[in-house]
């Protein structure tokens, strides 16, 4: 189990150093793309702290049934505390270049995170005994919307200039 988290934290990171190159590579970036990599690294960030979130844990003595209940809790409230601040620099942006944001792309990806968040909330709540599985799932789910985010920063341009 830790060794999947740790290397889950490590493929994280490794996508944010990818779309931080790739931003390199794609400057200026106008503000959809610029969402877009705020959203990669958002989300990385998030799974390195909710890979490394039970590794901890458990160093405290938690075990079993009550680490993930535990992990399941601190991570649903980090994203949901943290969460909108990802949504904040969209007001900057406008609706016309809201509208060129791959609406697809966009679903999708707030699909999987409603997913990931069921998952958690199902791990916190529901079972009696909750465990692993349900909480790699959700991590899973969001590491998934890494790349697909990730997929559509590299094929598409920023069309907010057209």
């Amino acid at each position: 189990m830790e060794s999947i988290l740790l290397t889950h934290a490590e493929v994280s990171v490794a996508l944010a150093g990818f779309s931080s190159v790739a931003a390199v590579f794609q400057r200026p970036l106008g503000p959809v793309q610029r969402q877009r990599f705020l959203t990669i690294l958002f989300t990385a960030l998030m799974q390195l702290v909710g890979s490394l979130l039970p590794v901890w844990l458990s160093e405290s003595y938690l075990a079993g049934p009550e680490l993930w209940r535990v992990s399941s809790g601190l991570y649903l409230g980090l994203n949901l505390v943290i969460g909108p601040a990802l949504f904040y620099p969209l007001r900057a942006i406008g609706l016309r270049s809201i509208r060129t944001i791959n609406l697809s792309v966009t679903v999708l990806v707030y699909v999987l995170a409603l997913l990931g968040y069921a998952t958690l909330v199902f791990n916190l709540f529901v079972l009696a005994s909750p465990g692993f599985t349900l909480y790699y799932a959700s991590l899973l789910s969001a590491l998934a919307s890494i790349f697909i985010v990730f997929a559509d920063v590299v094929t598409r341009g920023d069309e907010t200039t057209a």
